[in-house]
């Protein structure tokens, strides 16, 4: 053993520089304690403040049954209490809490000497460090001092490795979310192919009609015109009143008046086909351009009669969708193409929600969809509310974990919201609220900041 540490600061500086990782973090903690003292048991509890739970990250001594004692009694033990006071705990011989854990050992031990040192980084406690022996009094005060030394090292570079660990996990989770939200905005658009060809096919198809109707009356009026330059040519003054009566009967034969009376609705018709066509690809263009990663203003209101209008074929047959915008909602600045495609998606949910509810309940033969849209200081707020089928109340705090979903296999990802949350909360700083009634309806409320 060590009988002084001035050597140590000298060990330290390896360990500052050797330790990348957790497995030879604690590798180094074990080797330089033990040059300092003699112990029969060790456990490095790891704190999560959101169980509020000690974890036994590492042991040695133990065996699992006696491992899994250890971390299941550590809150209520001499752990727990060094945990919340933040101090240094030190039994130097058996009290009741030794007896007690004396029975639970596989191979009875009564552990005289309990030493318990958290581990404490910007006052931030990460964890508690425990070493024990069956010798009375066996850490002495220099050692007590060495070992909480080496302890607070451990826990600034423990707290590096967690952190840069987390980092490189939430990297990997936004690499992941980006993979997701371009699946499952492709997705999306694919569910809406086949309406939008329909939407587009329907103008397509009476604008074709026009054009056969059009070309039937150029050839019938063509008819007609040969017909009167002939009469111009051939027929003198004195034969009006016979190339009158010649025209009247080329007029009724090719019912010049009824092309002429269906010529300019045929053309009317066609010219707003063709404007409809034209507002569809538009819209559809907005939620098609994959590659824009560029932050822009986006006009929310115009985003919601967007999605109303390429949804259409989603949803005329099984609900009436009514909008409620707010004439002078003000415009955000974010990256469009993410929240065009979140509320493409809540507007989906809610056409899915209507289907679903028809499939259960004879009686509910069409739904109702509503979107509207206000204001207030700092937020605006999308408000999306249907009487589908609703969700029941044990799944309403897992709607937004990714791949939960409530529908039948092969019909949803569980993508859906979790991707909205991330764009909503985490990247736009906003807010989601969900109100739900099992088998009545669903309301989310979006809150989005603008400047």
């Amino acid at each position: 053993m060590v009988d002084n540490f001035t050597n140590l600061f000298d060990k330290y500086k390896d360990f500052a520089t050797v330790c990348n990782d957790l497995r030879t973090l604690f590798a180094t903690v074990d080797k330089l304690v033990n040059e300092i003292c003699d112990y029969e048991y060790m456990v490095l509890y790891y704190y999560t403040a959101h169980s509020d739970r000690l974890i036994a990250v590492t042991t040695k001594g133990l065996t699992k049954e006696e491992r899994f004692v250890a971390q299941k009694t550590a809150m209520q033990r001499a752990p727990g209490r060094c945990l919340r006071a933040k101090e240094i705990i030190y039994i130097k011989e058996a009290d009741a809490e030794a007896y007690e854990l004396q029975t639970k050992f596989v191979k009875p031990t009564l552990l005289n000497s309990r030493l318990y040192i958290p581990l404490i980084n910007n006052n931030q406690v990460l964890g508690v460090y425990s070493l024990a022996s069956t010798k009375v009094d066996n850490f002495s005060d220099e050692v007590v001092s060495a070992i909480s030394f080496i302890t607070n090292i451990a826990a600034v570079i423990y707290k590096k490795i967690i952190d840069t660990r987390d980092l490189e996990r939430m990297n990997k989770r936004l690499e992941e979310i980006n993979r997701n939200f371009l699946s499952q905005k492709l997705q999306s658009i694919g569910q809406l192919a086949a309406g939008i060809a329909h939407e587009i096919n329907t103008p397509l198809q009476y604008i074709n009609d026009n054009l056969d109707f059009l070309e039937h009356s150029y050839e019938a009026l063509s008819y007609f015109a040969s017909s009167i330059n002939e009469l111009i040519f051939e027929l003198d003054i004195e034969n009006w009143e016979k190339a009158r009566n010649i025209i009247k009967k080329n007029i009724k034969e090719t019912d010049i008046d009824f092309f002429l009376s269906e010529i300019p609705g045929a053309i009317s018709q066609s010219q707003e086909g063709i404007l409809k066509i034209s507002k569809i690809i538009n819209t559809i263009k907005n939620f098609s351009q994959v590659g824009i990663r560029e932050q822009s203003f986006l006009n929310i209101n115009r985003t919601l009669e967007d999605i109303v209008l390429i949804t259409r074929n989603e949803w005329k047959k099984v609900a009436d969708v009514k909008l409620l915008l707010h004439d002078d909602l003000p415009v955000i600045y974010c990256y469009a193409d993410e929240v065009n495609q979140v509320l493409l998606q809540f507007l989906l949910n809610s056409i899915d929600a209507v289907k679903e509810k028809m499939q259960i309940d004879n009686n509910y033969t069409f739904g109702k969809i509503e979107i509207s849209t206000c204001f207030g200081e700092r937020y605006i707020a999308i408000q999306f509310v249907d009487d589908g089928i609703g969700i029941q109340e044990k799944h309403l705090d897992r709607i937004f974990d990714p791949f939960f979903t409530t529908k039948p296999p092969g019909k949803g990802t569980g993508q859906g919201l979790a991707i909205a949350h991330s764009v909503i909360c985490s990247k736009l700083g906003g807010d989601i609220f969900v109100s739900s009634n099992y088998l009545k309806g669903t309301e989310f409320i979006i809150k989005l900041p603008y400047e």
